[in-house]
């Protein structure tokens, strides 16, 4: 008997600091600033490139169906993405 394999996911966290934070289009401070998210702001952690984090959102625009057990890789088209520097990131669970 086959067991039904768990699809991938990534991970939930939260915005951390006391400010609104940006979010970049690439992992530079250099490149074009996309939204800002108040602290606490629910994301999803994909991807990381030295000291950036790839975080997916939801906005006013896109529904981010995701839970605090992660986001299922099926639904990250329905997300709002982007940049954050690794500090301003707290993983909920790893």
């Amino acid at each position: 008997m086959q067991t039904a394999s768990v699809p991938p996911t990534c991970p939930a966290g939260l915005a951390a600091g006391s400010a609104r934070l940006w979010v970049y289009s690439a992992p530079s401070v250099g490149a074009r600033k996309t939204a800002k998210l108040r602290p606490g702001s629910p994301l999803f952690v994909c991807n990381a490139n030295a000291g950036w984090v790839y975080v997916l959102y939801r906005d006013r625009r896109h529904s981010c169906p995701g839970t605090a057990n992660g986001l299922d890789l099926r639904y990250t088209s329905t997300c709002a993405n982007g940049w954050l520097p690794r500090h301003h990131v707290a993983l909920i669970r790893r």
